[in-house]
């Protein structure tokens, strides 16, 4: 089954989300992401981080089925971002996890986990951003 298009000739299915709120940045992974999502992705998640809005990541990989290598190389580039004391991922089929463990160690931080869930991924995230007295602080 292929997704209906939209007038403009772009699939009309889900749709990936990016915002702010209480100083996390928050991606939502509906669909797959490209190397043209993925510099979409990048460009809203520094906007928030060079607002100074948020210095925190959560990512929700819930529903996620794909990302490509081209959008794996944007993600490592996205989370070395300096201004970033933390990114909690979660959710995710094996074969996403396995992507996103490749993404993790690509990028060299230490400030960031992988959890099963919503709950525990911003447990440790407001734990790790008050490590270095961020402004991520639980809702």
């Amino acid at each position: 089954m292929t997704d209906a298009l939209s007038n403009s000739g772009v699939p009309s299915g889900p749709k990936n989300e990016v915002w702010c709120d209480a100083g996390i940045v928050r991606f939502r992974l509906l669909a797959p992401v490209d190397e043209a999502e993925a510099d979409r992705l990048d460009t809203l998640g520094r906007g928030f981080l060079d607002r100074k809005e948020g210095n925190a990541v959560l990512i929700d990989m819930q529903r996620s089925s794909d990302f490509s290598s081209a959008a794996r190389k944007r993600w490592v580039g996205f989370l070395q971002n300096p201004e970033i004391k933390g990114t909690a991922i979660f959710g995710g089929s094996v074969f996403v996890r396995t992507l996103a463990a490749f993404v993790i160690g690509a990028s060299q931080r230490q400030n960031i986990k992988s959890f099963a869930t919503e709950t525990e991924a911003l447990d440790w995230l407001h734990k790790e951003v008050a490590k270095g007295q961020g402004v991520a602080t639980p809702v």
